[in-house]
């Protein structure tokens, strides 16, 4: 038996890879309905609207736009090889045929306004509130031009001088018909500009030249004039310098007004109640403070040195009176330390309103210079581009000028023809309904999936081998898996349906029993941080392992929100541990013995008032040592220690304290908190336990083994003496 369970306490040390790989998959795992149902309620909602939709028919024409240019009427373009002018051109053309203005010419041509095609909407008329109303006033001739824009599609195929000429549509016809259509318009469109009169541009270039001649001789006089005035060298070089000197002051002003800010709160609590130390002292800059923690943790030990002297000496005896003496003095010292205290966070605070006022003062004189250079900064690029532009300008008229004169009267035209014509189209083109819903269904799996990881790998939870091996602050004694409890017909009550649990429970037990650094503990107190983390539940299956080989008892500390009594369908009224301590009746009638194993159980019975009275008193410390007579092992089961401190009280009289974490819920912010309090009252921590643990798993080895019920011997329950 025991090398089995150190079997499964080894099996808690897996290889690296298997545990990340566990970690990406156990969540998906466990949540695998949720994922499943989530999937097909998105997948559903894509197919039922993709059923709602229209089909929409596509046509398409292409059409040839090209430089008509013969051999014995080259232009100086294609004499040095020089196409970029022919790319824009024919670019601007397609550019026309995307243009409003050509979108209007055809919608007056076919008469478009009074079509149902642009009356109707997407959905068909299977759902009545979809269907379309016959009784729709008809469209304006602007909105009926926007939606044939918005469904005309101009494409240029690259590398090549054609175009295509796409229009989509509820009606195949319709598409067919408007793709065409706009081929021939454009055809009119170009007779119309090549039947119409060139008017002598060399003239007008001229004019232009000298014109712009004079205006790039002024714009740089203008330069160079207010580059000497200003003494400009390098004014970007200058500004950037000056824009880091500003950022580094806005910084500096961010934390010296936020330091400030922090020390105002404190300087206005001190002003407040200035002259009262005990208020002073709940100032966490106070509390914390070195010399008054020291002489704070020594005020208390002398205070309990006088508790202790007054119950044997009276008031006049000399060791008592030198110990208040002593105590007075070390009054004065505390008051001193907290004055002192007081005094260098008021010389703080106003160091730190002068550091501000300081700060800020000098990123107002930053921020004036970077001004002045930013409007120097601005003039400059203004003229600097008026520069760039009007010499650009320049060039460039002057090598059209110069074309023109080479050129002569040559004008270069270009011709048009359609190379495939729109046919109807036999089948819809939108929209793709099967695509669609897998393609929803596959990109939903993902993201629901993708969601899952992310949210198990951020929470700051102990829920991965990888977080486990980054928390130092307790060992991990056991990881106890997730199950759900399965009623059985036997006399056997539920909490024994799951085998991976009991052994689980039982790799606790054995890191308990065979602690190398001292002999196993009699008296174990199970806490944890919160509420509903399973402690009732680990204390309970603690207690029935070890009554396997031991008379154990289990008592349930808390009285506040007792949930043992309720698990094992006893009387909640019934008398238990603040029955006896409250005298009210004997221990035979409080003890309740378990059916299945040699356990006795006390539960809380009445919830008292003040639970912390009850378990402060010295006739419970003499319970556990009686008790301790009788039984050979005692786990006492105790409130939340981030609720109440009942389980603080608790932890000073066992010798084991179990910190059990809930593996999905409890953030390692409150597991911390739990065990920091617990120190702080020197309770004796043996380690935390992983309860309800999803990604964690270590039951390779019990699933093989523990799973078939037919393979375990059942020994025979032992009778109760």
């Amino acid at each position: 038996m025991n090398n089995l369970e150190s079997n499964n306490a080894a099996n808690i040390n897996f290889a690296e890879e298997d545990v990340t790989l566990k970690e990406l998959l156990s969540p998906l795992w466990n949540r695998r309905w949720q994922i499943i149902a989530c999937t097909l309620i998105v997948t559903t909602a894509v197919a039922f609207y993709m059923s709602l939709l229209k089909p929409i028919y596509q046509s398409s024409a292409i059409l040839q736009i090209g430089s008509n240019v013969g051999s014995t009427r080259l232009s100086i373009n294609d004499a040095f090889n020089d196409t970029v002018a022919t790319e824009e051109l024919i670019q601007t053309q397609f550019e026309i045929l995307r243009s409003r203005k050509f979108a209007e010419r055809v919608v007056s041509q076919l008469n478009l306004v009074e079509h149902p095609e642009f009356r109707v909407g997407k959905y068909n008329d299977k759902v009545a509130f979809f269907a379309d109303k016959p009784d729709l006033p008809p469209s304006t001739f602007a909105g009926v031009v926007g939606k044939f824009r918005a469904r005309l599609s101009i494409s240029p195929i690259s590398s090549t001088e054609l175009v295509r000429i796409t229009f989509k549509s509820y009606y195949p016809e319709l598409a067919a018909k408007v793709a065409n259509q706009v081929g021939q318009t454009y055809l009119q469109y170009q007779d119309e500009v090549h039947s119409s009169t060139k008017e002598n541009t060399s003239e007008w270039l001229v004019d232009q030249l000298e014109e712009l001649g004079k205006k790039l001789e002024s714009s740089e006089l203008a330069l160079q004039n207010f580059r000497e005035s200003e003494g400009l060298v390098d004014i970007n070089g200058i500004s950037s310098i000056a824009g880091d000197q500003i950022n580094a002051l806005t910084s500096e002003a961010i934390r010296a007004e936020k330091e400030r800010d922090d020390l105002k709160v404190t300087y206005n609590f001190i002003q407040q109640y200035k002259g009262d130390i005990q208020r002073l002292t709940d100032l966490k800059e106070i509390d914390s403070y070195y010399p008054y923690a020291q002489l704070k943790v020594a005020k208390e030990n002398l205070e309990r040195e006088i508790s202790e002297l007054s119950r044997r000496y009276g008031p006049k005896h000399p060791k008592r009176m030198a110990a208040q003496a002593k105590l007075d003095t070390m009054q004065e010292s505390v008051n001193k330390q907290v004055t002192d205290r007081v005094a260098s966070l008021e010389k703080e605070y106003r160091t730190a309103i002068e550091k501000v006022s300081a700060t800020q003062e000098r990123l107002a004189i930053a921020k004036t210079d970077f001004v002045r250079l930013s409007r120097l900064k601005n003039k400059f690029s203004q003229l600097s581009r008026e520069v760039e532009t009007n010499k650009e300008l320049y060039n460039n008229y002057l090598v059209k000028l110069k074309e023109t004169d080479a050129m002569g009267n040559y004008t270069a035209t270009f011709y048009v023809r359609f190379l495939d014509k729109a046919i109807v189209p036999k089948g819809p083109f939108s929209p793709r309904k099967t695509l669609s819903v897998v393609a929803a269904f596959i990109l939903s799996f993902i993201a629901i999936s993708m969601y899952i990881i992310m949210r198990e790998l951020l929470v700051d939870t102990l829920n991965s081998r990888r977080k486990l091996e980054n928390f130092h602050e307790a060992p991990v004694l056991a990881v106890l898996p997730k199950f759900k409890a399965k009623p059985t017909n036997k006399d056997e009550d539920k909490y024994f349906a799951d085998g991976r649990f009991i052994e689980s429970v039982r790799t606790l037990r054995t890191a308990l029993l065979f602690n190398n650094d001292k002999k196993p503990p009699k008296v174990i107190a199970v806490t944890s941080s919160v509420p509903n983390e399973g402690k009732s539940t680990v204390a309970l299956h603690l207690a029935r392992s070890f009554s396997e080989m031991e008379k154990v008892l289990l008592i349930e500390g808390d009285m506040r929100n007792p949930t043992v009594a309720k698990n094992l369908s006893l009387d909640p009224f019934r008398p238990g541990l603040s029955n006896l301590l409250a005298k009210t009746h004997q221990i035979n009638e409080c003890i309740v013995r378990d059916k299945n194993v040699k356990l006795d159980i006390l539960t809380s019975g009445i919830s008292p008032a003040n639970p912390q009275a009850f378990l402060s008193m010295k006739r419970f410390d003499m319970l556990i040592k009686v008790f301790g007579n009788f039984y050979d092992r005692i786990i006492i089961e105790t409130p939340p220690v981030n609720a109440v401190s009942d389980a603080v009280i608790i932890s000073r009289l066992v010798e084991s304290v179990l910190y059990v974490v809930h593996g999905t819920k409890t953030k390692r912010e409150q597991i911390t908190s739990g065990i920091r309090m617990l120190r702080q009252a020197k309770a004796p921590i043996d380690g935390i336990v992983i309860n309800k643990s999803e990604s964690i798993d270590t039951s390779r080895y019990q699933n093989k083994y523990y799973n078939d019920k037919a393979n375990i011997i059942k020994l025979p329950v032992r009778k109760q003496a």
